[in-house]
């Protein structure tokens, strides 16, 4: 068995990412700029697209490999939770459930529970969500519900890895708000809440100063227990990207650039 060990990024910045749902054109745009402006560590929050039919990992792979950077991913509740982890099996036979898998060229999966430090932080990474908006989704294609939840056996993996600095999560954790604008119907919150209570347990034992999670596509901010939350939006925003700061874990939001073309048409279209 050959050991998976995480690469450390060069630059003091990581660059979080909310839902990419397998948008190849919109991921590699982002992998691009980001590496044109000196990051060299991405980290997807889950609802990546790990979908086989779509060869979304491979481009993402081959598009980071050729901009000399890094890309982590969690998995969120729309993966194809199957074939993930016969891939993670593949590449990593014999390895524990909470080692990081390199699957392709410099595209790394965090899976549930798996911890690390970089640049002396302390991240733990815990995946998976209550899929919301199952009643739309096509069982097979773009929705998998084995696995999407995070388990019991799941949270006690990620606890035991011990204190964290930061939690990257796809869900948010019960912490005493909820989400509004969304209506789901009441058994799918129901099941929703025990993911993000199961989260909070997770919270309470490890005592992040910072989550950040996706699922949602709501962006905001928010303190509690002295914990900042942050909620990132998804492929196609321009609230779906922020980049931490390895020394303050301080997080500023960032966005996609205007190309000069489109500068351009927006400038003729006046």
């Amino acid at each position: 068995m050959t050991a998976h060990i995480l690469p450390c990024p060069k630059s003091p910045r990581v660059a979080l990412v909310g839902d990419t749902h397998a948008n190849a054109i919109w991921t590699g745009r982002v992998i691009e700029e980001l590496a044109a402006e000196g990051v060299d560590m991405v980290v997807q929050l889950g609802d990546f697209g790990w979908w086989p039919q779509t060869g979304f990992a491979k481009k993402v792979s081959n598009t980071a490999a050729v901009a000399g950077i890094t890309v982590c991913f969690i998995d969120g509740n729309h993966e194809n939770h199957e074939h993930l982890r016969f891939h993670t099996r593949l590449r990593n036979p014999g390895g524990k459930p909470t080692d990081p898998v390199e699957m392709y060229p410099c595209l790394w999966y965090l899976p549930r529970g798996c911890s690390w430090e970089w640049h002396g932080v302390r991240f733990l990474a815990l995946g998976g969500a209550f899929s919301i908006d199952h009643a739309v989704r096509t069982p097979g294609h773009d929705w998998f519900p084995v696995e999407e939840v995070p388990s019991t056996t799941e949270a006690e993996r990620a606890i035991a890895g011990g204190p964290a600095d930061v939690l990257l999560s796809h869900d948010f954790p019960a912490l005493g708000y909820l989400l509004t604008g969304r209506a789901i119907p009441e058994a799918d919150e129901r099941a929703s809440r025990q993911v993000q209570h199961l989260l909070a347990k997770v919270v309470e034992a490890i005592e992040p100063k910072l989550v950040v999670h996706g699922h949602w596509h709501y962006p905001y901010d928010i303190v509690r227990h002295g914990i900042t939350v942050k909620g990132l939006d998804c492929d196609g925003t321009d609230q779906a990207v922020t980049v931490l700061s390895l020394d303050t874990l301080a997080t500023k939001d960032w966005r996609l650039p205007v190309r000069r073309q489109e500068a351009n048409r927006v400038d003729l279209a006046r």
